[in-house]
């Protein structure tokens, strides 16, 4: 007869494996990040001189000073027509639909949990 080996065996088996590999991800990312970028320091990619700078912003009105706009309740007139639009209601709906799933995972899993833990009576 043949022991078949149980899951706990196979978790010995695997856990050696899982800490191999995860060093060695970390070994090699941490030996490639300095060569990465010293490369783009050489090629001159980080920050040159001749780079605009950009000083407009859609969102802060340049007619009105910068602290009445930044609040927690900012007058009329500060932002702009760029705030808002279809996709921030998009995102919007996506946030209201996700939570409406989770929870009707939570009640349908509690219903399911509760409904089997109520012990069957028996008329005898």
């Amino acid at each position: 007869m043949v022991i078949q080996p149980s899951a706990k065996d196979h978790r010995k088996e695997f856990s050696p494996r899982l800490k191999l590999v995860v060093i060695a991800s970390i070994a090699a990312l941490t030996f490639i990040s300095p060569i990465a970028t010293a490369d783009a320091a050489e090629e001159g990619d980080m920050g040159g001189t001749d780079t605009p700078t950009v000083t407009y912003n859609d969102f802060i009105p340049e007619e009105r000073d910068l602290s009445d706009c930044i609040s927690a309740i900012p007058k009329p007139g500060c932002g702009s027509d760029a705030k808002g639009g279809w996709r921030q209601m998009l995102v919007l709906g996506l946030v209201v639909t996700g939570l409406g799933f989770i929870g009707w995972r939570v009640i349908a899993g509690a219903r399911k949990n509760l409904a089997s833990s109520v012990p069957q009576s028996t008329d005898e």
